[in-house]
């Protein structure tokens, strides 16, 4: 995405926004310069369906063009019609292939409130914190990792639905049961069944906010960990907050990021069913659900990433720059499982005889 160039109001140096500070911050003079839209807005959300009609016609878009690594897998968001650059991650060199293409342009986003130092001690403490990582990793990490500033691509969903399904109601009861045991004695227990009765029924939720990541950049296992956002602080996108930091631009597009909500929205109605249905336990044999005035937001997140990698294998850590929240991944050293389990076997085993030898007297 382009960027505007703000000038300092005491040198005219070009400013960088301040993680924390919401302000932009003169790197030759260290001024910080007030930012006028720091205070709170009201974000308003965009009619699905109507945003989809009319974005080909939208003179509010923006030219990108998304080039995916070779080497550590990233999806890598380019100026339009250059050839050659750098994966923004690991550094490995890209013939871009791609053509641009129009996308929408975000419409809010969260600033940077964790510096770049705070980042990095976040991951080196992470690191060391890994009790089966290797050795070497941890003491690769304590060297100068590379940390990346990213605005993130995320889609909102809101939508209110209206479910009918289909179903039973289990209901426990016991019942005394005669059988013959091994020994040829007859041997009287009491077993639990369950009574099955055919349901109906509806039940209707609001849904608000439902998030989906829209990128495959960062793996979305790590990127669905990160859950706690300030999204009260969140303002109107400004080209001003991307001084310094790489923004990507989405490659889930609407209707499929909406696919996507659908499955965490299904799963809370699946659970709002079971409620409904009631008893002991529920079967649900069909639900059909109504997805009414589905609206969006396509917002950026800040996240610092590090991708390091280790015995050829790239991995990835990621932390919520809001608030700090951390989720990675990381190699396991082999020989310290091997380790713990054998540790455990001796402890059982260990056991074991002290429990042999009392049930038998011994001690």
């Amino acid at each position: 995405m382009s960027e505007i160039d703000f000038k300092c109001k005491n040198c005219g140096g070009d400013l960088s926004f301040s993680p924390g500070t919401q302000a932009l911050k003169c790197p030759y003079c260290g001024t910080e310069n007030e930012n006028p839209d720091s205070a709170p807005e009201v974000h308003e959300e965009l009619d699905f369906e109507s945003a989809k009609a009319a974005f080909q016609n939208s003179e509010d878009t923006i030219e990108v063009q998304i080039e995916k690594c070779g080497a550590c897998g990233a999806e890598v968001t380019l100026e339009p019609n250059i050839t050659t650059a750098k994966c923004d991650f690991c550094g490995t060199g890209m013939v871009v292939s791609g053509k641009s293409h129009k996308a929408m342009k975000p419409q809010y986003l969260l600033p940077f409130s964790i510096t770049k130092d705070m980042g990095k001690k976040s991951f080196r403490d992470w690191i060391a914190k890994r009790k089966f990582a290797p050795n070497a990793l941890k003491r690769q990490a304590r060297l100068s990792e590379p940390v990346h500033g990213i605005y993130y691509p995320h889609w909102t969903f809101d939508s209110q639905t209206e479910s009918t399904y289909t179903g039973e109601r289990g209901t426990h009861y016991t019942e005394q049961v005669t059988r013959t045991d091994s020994e040829g004695k007859e041997v009287t227990e009491t077993v639990t069944k369950t009574r099955w009765r055919s349901v109906r029924g509806s039940v209707s939720r609001f849904f608000d906010d439902v998030l989906v990541a829209a990128s495959t950049t960062l793996k979305k296992k790590l990127t669905s960990k990160l859950n706690d956002w300030e999204f009260s602080k969140m303002v109107s996108y400004d080209d001003k907050y991307l001084k310094g930091f790489k923004a990507e631009s989405y490659s889930i597009e609407l209707e499929e990021g909406f696919e996507e909500a659908k499955v965490e929205i299904n799963s809370a109605i699946r659970s709002d069913i079971r409620r409904d249905i009631g008893g002991d336990e529920q079967r649900i044999n069909r639900v059909d659900t109504a997805y009414n005035a589905i609206t969006f937001k396509y917002i950026l997140l800040p996240i610092w990433v590090v991708v390091y990698k280790f015995k050829n294998k790239y991995y990835q850590v990621l932390i919520n720059a809001s608030t700090g929240e951390i989720a990675g991944e990381r190699p396991f050293s082999a020989a310290k499982i091997i380790g713990l389990i054998l540790a455990i076997l001796a402890v059982g085993g260990i056991g074991y005889l002290i429990y042999y030898l009392v049930s038998n007297g011994t001690i």
